[in-house]
């Protein structure tokens, strides 16, 4: 039998260490196995609730049932990792996703966490009153315009669920507020063609789509971002364009590769590609971003920016500069924090505050501006995306930035 107070101090090294973001892989694997061997453990929920209250020094809502939140997140873990066994890499990093959701559920349960960066150093902080206005600012919801082949627009979130019309033999079909999917048309709809439409699936500031392709490939699209691709894939190479951002799960066909052209944005620059079999993925490629991030959660995808070409395994994240030609692999990336759009959080992982704003600004509509000069505070943590802008602003002012709303606009006071 294993003694129960070394089982708790070291539930308590692990936790700490996990908590710090310090743990290695051996680590984070003994924990995540405490954790999965004994999903209703109260001690550990105990403990790792101890250090994140302990690490920031801030008391929890009162009110907070613990146990039933741990039980919840370790059903969204068991889901997570399916019913059969994955290959050993595969499963290592959905541990590791899921590790990244017992961090994010434990912020979200008591405040956003942050660290305030300056010259290397941390400092103390101050909690500054925000300025809201009357009317509050709501956050994003399932929001997209398909513009078909012959031009004629769409507006998908006020469309009733059903048909919506077939084009080259493919029924376009609204399942449910928010997903879009292409079925082949009923004997007596089909018409003689080789044509090849191509239609359009764009979300706005402030909303988010899925779309279901004609071969079963499913696309989640986030705020501000575009989806052209054929109504049906009739040639050798199923071919999509993206803008933005999406997530993509393509089911696999050996015989009809899977290809995302990430068209070029403001900075310019060459075009990417993003060739695969079957594999699920995250392509980051907004135009007022620094950086295109292609993440791989599964499987395996060629990424090619110019004549530079690399082959990446689960885990891993290509990034180029908008503008630059060549790319660089990050063996270790952050996949959580690249696919928790999909699964409605913010994750800021070390962020700066203007990238943290950008996020704000296109799930929430909302144009900034900043005043002051004090930009070296980093932002780490989550917290769920259907908070309205004035409960993000409350918790994040905690980093003593100041917020005021006026209408659409957001005055950041550093």
């Amino acid at each position: 039998m294993v003694n129960k107070r070394w089982a708790k101090e070291r539930w308590e090294y692990l936790a700490g260490k996990y908590l710090a973001g310090t743990c290695t892989r051996e680590e984070l694997d003994e924990l995540l196995s405490l954790v999965n061997k004994e999903p209703h453990n109260k001690e550990l929920v105990k403990v790792l609730q101890q250090h994140w209250e302990s690490a920031h020094e801030k008391v929890p809502a009162a009110g907070v049932d613990w146990d039933a939140r741990f039980h919840t997140m370790m059903q969204q873990t068991e889901v997570m990792a399916g019913n059969e066994t994955p290959p050993v890499s595969i499963q290592r990093w959905r541990w590791y996703m899921a590790a990244a959701s017992v961090l994010i559920f434990l912020i979200c349960a008591t405040w956003f966490g942050y660290f305030l960066s300056s010259k290397g150093h941390a400092t103390g902080m101050a909690s500054v009153k925000t300025e809201h206005s009357q009317q509050e600012i709501l956050p994003g919801s399932n929001k997209a315009v398909l513009t078909l082949a012959n031009g004629d627009k769409v507006i998908l979130d006020s469309a009733q669920n059903g048909s919506l019309g077939v084009q080259a033999n493919m029924k376009i079909v609204k399942i449910t507020s928010g997903v879009l999917a292409y079925k082949r048309a009923a004997s007596d709809e089909l018409r003689p063609t080789r044509e090849l439409l191509y239609n359009t699936v764009a979300t706005p500031r402030g909303g988010q789509y899925q779309v279901i392709l004609a071969d079963g490939s499913k696309v989640w699209l986030n705020a501000s971002s575009s989806l052209r691709f054929p109504t049906s894939f009739t040639g050798k190479q199923r071919n999509v364009e993206l803008t933005g951002e999406a997530y993509f799960e393509v089911v696999k066909d050996a015989a009809r590769p899977f290809k995302v052209t990430v068209l070029p944005g403001v900075g310019g620059g060459s075009t990417r590609e993003v060739e695969v079999l079957g594999t699920s993925f995250n392509v980051m490629a907004y135009s007022d971003e620094n950086m295109i991030r292609t993440t791989l959660v599964d499987g395996s995808v060629k990424v090619r920016n110019g004549k530079d070409e690399n082959i990446l395994e689960p885990g891993q994240q290509a990034q180029s500069a908008l503008g630059v030609p060549g790319q660089r692999v990050i063996a270790d990336a952050d996949v959580a924090a690249a696919v928790a759009w999909k699964n409605g959080y913010f994750n800021f992982n070390k962020e700066d505050l203007r990238t943290v704003m950008r996020q704000l600004a296109r799930w929430y509509d909302v144009d900034v501006s900043y005043t002051g000069n004090n930009n070296d505070r980093i932002f780490w943590g989550g917290m769920q995306r259907d908070l309205s802008l004035s409960a993000v602003f409350r918790i994040l002012e905690k980093s003593g930035v100041q917020f005021s709303i006026d209408g659409k606009k957001v005055i950041v006071t550093m």
